[in-house]
Formats: C-alpha cells, structure tokens, sequence
C-alpha cells in the first residue's frame, strides 16, 4: 500500500474543502440613522447652541465613519457650529465695546 497519488508542482488541497471561516471579512454593519439625525440637530443647534452642534456634529462623524458611510453632513453640523459660535463671540464682543464707549448698557 502506497500513498495517494500528488498533484504535480506542491500539495494538493487541504483534506475537508479548505479552512471555516476565518478571520478575512467582518460581517456588514446595519446601517442607522442616528448619526443623519444627529447630524440634523446639530445643525439646529446652531441657532441656540452653538458648542452642542459642534459636540453633536463630531459624534455623528464618528458614526458615519464606523459605518463607512460619507459624513459630509455631520462635518457641515459641526464646522457650522464653530462658525456660529465665533459669530457669536465677535458679536459679543463688538456691543460690549459698543456700549462702553457710548456709556449704555444692554
């Protein structure tokens, strides 16, 4: 009694159809809405509360990017919220200076 027979050039397939599995792909994430929404109220906040868009638009990010999901939105939430929040300051800033110098107060 001899061995089986080889394919010429190496070995041939492992015995059983190959290895389960493994470690090559993860399962597909399910896709959620939470950072679209997210994303939306930070954009609202803007209006009312500027360091809460930035807080809501960078969460969001990061959702979007575990999803593998473009984030164009929460990137518009949160640089708007930067955007709104330096208005603000600069409005600030200029009525404070505004009223000293014409002696009223708001």
């Amino acid at each position: 009694m001899g061995y089986p027979q080889q394919p010429p050039g190496g070995y041939g397939p492992p015995p059983g159809g190959g290895y389960g599995g493994g470690y090559g792909q993860q399962p597909p994430q399910p896709q959620s809405s939470t950072p679209m929404v997210l994303s939306i109220i930070g954009i609202v906040c803007w209006f009312c509360c500027s360091p809460a868009a930035i807080a809501l638009g960078l969460i969001a990010q990061g959702q979007y990017r575990n999803q593998g999901q473009s984030d164009t939105l929460a990137k518009v939430a949160w640089i708007g919220g930067i955007v709104a929040l330096l208005i603000g300051i600069g409005v600030t800033v200029i009525r404070l200076s505004a009223a000293s110098s014409t002696g009223t107060s708001y």
